[in-house]
């Protein structure tokens, strides 16, 4: 019999028969696969907690790799990296393998005259004689790689320990419970190790990043082009990590490492903003990258008072060419007070040329200081100014090879028509790629001035080290460099630019119709020309 009309269909407990035979086997299938399931979940979960506990209180070990004892321990991480420590020195590592684990090698302990009677003596400025120092590290080689293989051997015996003595959380210890827990172990250990043997890649350490004292930064990382040559054997490796352990070490002596003449290096800064200790932090960085040139991108002032420009007499302390562009916190004053230094040339639509580099400059077409509410009409002005800028760009007799402008909108319609863009504004690092125009964005060596006080957080202190191919004049590999507010701490980080290893090839971005400049009046038909006069490079005093 039916429910009564209004009544709703009975279901659950008062279902029918049919639905009750319909629900019943899949329950009972179900309590089946649970009932056969928990004798091996607990145990395999056990076991594999007590073997990532185990790896991770005991997985290191002592092995002596020629004149160094090297320290090998592994800890589980969200992702997959290596990372070398050289103390005092600081340390590098790189991203090398996926899989969550890192891996970590320590010196704890480096005979140095062992450690320079392997490498070259004779070998001339810059580099070593790799055939010989290859057969003198050969044998550090078969010891690090004995030493890998020994350690991998621990890692899984201390996962299969680590599963078995699981079974000591178990009230009865079964041999069955037992061959569990261990299974657990091993296949942890499997998660945590399979993955990384299978992906490791030491080549990742062609860009790896520094953490530790400043001074130390270039003997650790290399020279960009050492990442460049696409090292494919640890043997190669081993060359360049033990040539810069060399130099690491010979820098207790010699503070100012030494760095070799492959690329031209460029230390671009921006965003001083009156603050003398992002002078003092440009001046170590120019020092310790041996650099050819410094590039300032602008904002060396705030205000645009004429106290300011008392700031500029450290440009003079500077060893190298120093060259500026205005930002939009400096005024006419500010860059004149800036090229009195003999070092100093101030770029205004104009070039000059740096070890075989030739930089083209564009000051910035507005002093922004208390007109705030005017920012949207500036940054229009900006974007309608870049294509000139890139039309004058062309219509040099010798094409530049950088662009060097404050704000990247002022360089937003010049990409395509110049290899590189240096800027700065934002006061971050960035870059991208567009129509082969490689732009890096730096930033704020000054720590924000007077804003970065006012800031919640303390801003750091960033520059970037920029290396230039002198074939191609293009830009091979950057160095950003971080350091904390009151150098709490300190950071490298190399990227390494693939594109900068070939010819630039012009292919200008197109041109929003709106921003095409009219053509002059004698070429237009019929009469005078119609719509916007042809943009030139020179600000009004009133945007």
């Amino acid at each position: 019999m039916g429910p009564r009309r209004g009544e709703p269909a009975a279901t659950g407990p008062t279902a029918g028969p049919a639905t009750r035979a319909l629900n019943l086997p899949a329950v009972r299938g179900a309590v089946r696969l649970a009932r056969a399931l928990a004798p091996w979940a607990l145990p395999l979960c056990a076991g594999a907690l007590g073997a990532l506990l185990l790896v991770t209180l005991l997985g290191r070990q002592d092995a002596r790799v020629g004149p160094a004892t090297v320290r090998l321990s592994v800890h589980p991480a969200l992702t997959g990296s290596s990372r070398l420590a050289v103390p005092p020195f600081g340390s590098v590592s790189a991203r090398t393998h996926q899989g969550p684990v890192q891996f970590r090698a320590t010196l704890d302990d480096v005979d140095v005259p062992a450690l320079r009677d392997a490498l070259d003596d004779d070998a001339p400025a810059g580099g070593l004689r790799h055939p010989t120092l290859s057969a003198a590290l050969l044998p550090f080689e078969r010891a690090a790689a004995r030493a890998a293989r020994q350690f991998v051997v621990r890692l899984c015996l201390l996962g299969l320990l680590g599963g078995v003595a699981a079974t000591l959380l178990f009230a009865r210890r079964t041999r069955r419970r037992l061959l569990r827990c261990g299974l657990g172990g091993v296949l942890a250990t499997a998660v945590l190790l399979v993955p990384a043997l299978l992906t490791y890649d030491i080549g990742a350490f062609r860009a790896p990043r520094y953490e530790g004292a400043l001074e130390y930064a270039p003997a650790l990382i290399g020279d960009a082009r050492t990442g460049l040559d696409r090292l494919r054997t640890l043997r190669e490796e081993m060359v360049r990590i033990s040539e810069n352990l060399n130099r690491a070490y010979d820098a207790l002596g010699k503070p100012v490492p030494v760095l070799g003449g492959e690329t031209v290096r460029v230390l671009h800064v921006a965003d001083v903003h009156l603050n003398p200790a992002g002078f003092d932090l440009a001046q170590q960085l120019a020092t310790k990258f041996d650099v050819q040139a410094v590039v300032d991108t602008g904002d060396m002032g705030t205000w645009g008072l004429p106290p300011e420009r008392g700031v500029t007499h450290r440009v003079r302390e500077f060893k190298v060419p120093y060259l500026f562009v205005r930002g939009n916190h400096d005024n006419a004053a500010m860059a004149k007070a800036v090229a009195a230094s003999p070092n100093a040339r101030v770029l205004d639509s104009s070039a000059v040329e740096v070890a075989g580099i030739r930089f083209y400059g564009v000051a910035d077409p507005v002093f922004s200081p208390g007109q705030g509410y005017r920012v949207p009409v500036f940054d229009r002005l900006k974007e309608q100014r870049s294509v000139a800028v890139g039309a004058a760009l062309d219509s040099r007799a010798e094409r530049a090879d950088v662009l060097l402008v404050h704000d990247p909108r002022l360089a937003r319609y010049a990409l395509g028509h110049v290899a590189t863009v240096l800027d700065g504004h934002l006061h971050a690092f960035g870059t991208s790629l567009v129509n082969g125009t490689r732009t890096l964005t730096t930033g704020t060596v000054g720590g924000a001035g007077p804003d970065g006080l006012r800031a919640k957080e303390p801003v750091p202190y960033t520059a970037e080290v920029v290396h230039f191919d002198p074939g191609t004049r293009r830009p091979v590999a950057v160095d950003r460099i971080t350091v904390g507010a009151l150098e709490s701490s300190f950071s490298v980080d190399r990227e390494l630019l693939p594109e900068g290893g070939t010819a630039f090839a012009p292919a200008p971005v197109e041109v929003p119709a709106e921003l095409v400049p009219a053509a002059p009046a004698d070429q237009v038909e019929g009469g005078p020309a119609r719509g916007r006069p042809p943009l030139g490079l020179r600000s009004p005093s009133t945007p």
